[in-house]
């Protein structure tokens, strides 16, 4: 007779937790972003938060410490626990009034938010490794998922009414924490998993991975609206953004097929400035994060000059918001015969001396010539991998390719010196090409190349007086300039001494 009323209570104890999130209209739930199979970020303080009845007593649980809080007038509470070395798995248990959340299976290491537009979104099962990467079914466990996805997709498309509705309300971006198998592995970046898989490899660290990205999405739309608000560049950009020339054009007609049956008049859109950050980000800063990896640009190749200042905003935003000064790793745009892009990228490489603890990894040797999407994606995660191995996990490896630091005459030549480089090389020890010259006219001619140890030396035609030195400068290039560790040196200028 014990046992049966043992097993009685038990029963009831469990059926009063909810796994991960509480349904239907009860006032206690968690922020968007708590589920099973979660991970939180070590080394810092643990935060847990979300909403119940207002002035209502909320009690969490976690590793046997429990902390209370009363919620705010509108419900917002959170509790913050000390610190902890990576591990788990854990539980964790909320209580509000006779409502339970509990959730399992949660482990501690680094988290890493991965976002941007298509490239970044462009999922593992399309890439030119995935299917034979999912068929392997190698999967680390250690690794865990969280693609919060749009609500609709930004094709060339109209909504109904209901979608324009919940976009209106910023219900765009959502999802759950998911262990990596192949069914949640396929469908998620694979930029972003091949990222994760060699870290974890080579750290032994739990990763948690949150993809927020969409197709097509500009810079602007991952900014504040606030801080856009306060800028008198930015004011026309944020109050009539689908008039604007400032956004590209391509945004604001795919934007106005989306929303043709709106009937409101202030109809929203996730192209529009701001609209991301308060849907998809806005509700992630509270969560600490190891840092940020970034695929995005092609929205925004239109105004070089513009980006500049909108990419540069945009990282201050997020770690302003956050409250602290985390890493932020981008992409440099591929190669594409598109004429904007080689300034485009020469402006990503610049913008490395005016962002601290920022970082790009070099991919034009990876592009196609017709195709924005490039499916070469392993490579692409592996390189901004090897970024972060290097400056946050202190690995003693070559994470850059040649980076140009001197260009200088020595009588019929130009030389150029490089760090990041102990050996410069081309595939197969082909002949070095990519490289361009500009004399005092600022004609732009071809150049010859040839490495000489660790320099490039470069012929001056007769009679030329050259002030520049381009390289990987062709909208879609070949150019074969790497180092010893098979990293190409990014599309670069530089002038001649």
């Amino acid at each position: 007779m014990g046992k049966v009323l043992l097993y009685i209570a038990m029963f009831i104890f469990s059926a009063g937790f909810v796994s991960g999130q509480n349904t239907g209209n009860n006032a206690l739930k968690l922020g968007s972003v708590f589920s099973d199979h979660m991970v939180l970020q070590r080394n810092k303080p643990i935060v847990i938060y979300g909403k119940a009845n207002a002035g209502g007593q909320v009690k969490v649980r976690f590793l046997n410490k429990t902390l209370i809080v009363n919620a705010g007038d509108l419900g917002q509470w959170k509790v913050v626990f000390p610190a902890l070395k990576h591990g788990g798995p854990y539980e964790i248990f909320v209580w509000a009034e006779d409502q339970k959340i509990v959730l399992n299976d949660v482990l501690i290491g680094d988290v890493w938010i991965c976002s941007g537009q298509s490239n970044m979104d462009f999922q593992l099962k399309d890439s030119q490794t995935g299917p034979e990467e999912l068929k392997q079914a190698d999967f680390n466990s250690n690794i865990r998922l969280l693609k919060m996805g749009g609500l609709v997709s930004t094709g060339d498309v109209s909504w109904d009414s209901a979608t324009l509705t919940k976009i209106n309300r910023f219900e765009f971006f959502s999802g759950n924490w998911k262990t990596l198998n192949a069914a949640s592995a396929a469908t998620f970046s694979a930029v972003a998993y091949y990222f994760g898989k060699k870290i974890t490899t080579e750290e032994n660290v739990p990763i948690g991975l949150i993809q927020v990205a969409l197709g097509g999405s500009p810079t602007e739309s991952w900014i504040d609206s606030s801080l856009l608000e306060g800028d008198d560049q930015f004011a026309e950009m944020l109050n009539n953004w689908q008039n604007s020339q400032e956004v590209m054009q391509w945004c604001r007609e795919r934007a106005a097929v989306n929303v043709a049956k709106a009937k409101s008049v202030v109809q929203k859109h996730p192209y529009q400035p701001g609209y991301n950050f308060q849907a998809g980000i806005a509700p992630l800063i509270d969560f600490p994060i190891a840092g940020v990896i970034w695929y995005q640009g092609e929205s925004n190749v239109h105004n070089v000059s513009l980006h500049e200042r909108l990419f540069e905003m945009l990282v201050k935003n997020w770690r302003k918001r956050w409250g602290y000064e985390f890493p932020f790793y981008y992409v440099q745009l591929s190669g594409i015969d598109r004429p904007s892009w080689p300034e485009f990228r020469d402006s990503q490489r610049r913008m490395l001396a005016t962002i601290p603890k920022s970082g790009m990894a070099v991919i034009y040797d990876l592009g196609d010539s017709l195709n924005v999407h490039p499916i070469r994606k392993k490579e692409v995660g592996e390189r901004l991998a090897a970024i972060a191995l290097r400056n946050i996990y202190h690995k003693n490896i070559v994470a850059n390719g040649p980076i140009p630091e001197i260009a200088y005459q020595q009588i019929s030549e130009i030389i150029l010196d490089f760090s990041s480089a102990k050996k410069l090389l081309t595939p197969q020890n082909m002949p070095l090409i990519g490289f361009e010259i500009i004399n005092h006219e600022g004609k732009r001619l071809p150049a010859m190349a040839v490495i000489n140890g660790n320099k490039v030396s470069i012929g001056i035609p007769v009679s030329e007086k050259i002030k520049t030195v381009l390289y990987a400068c062709q909208p879609f290039t070949r150019a074969n300039l790497y180092n010893e560790a098979g990293l190409p040196a990014s599309t670069f200028s530089i002038s001649v001494q």
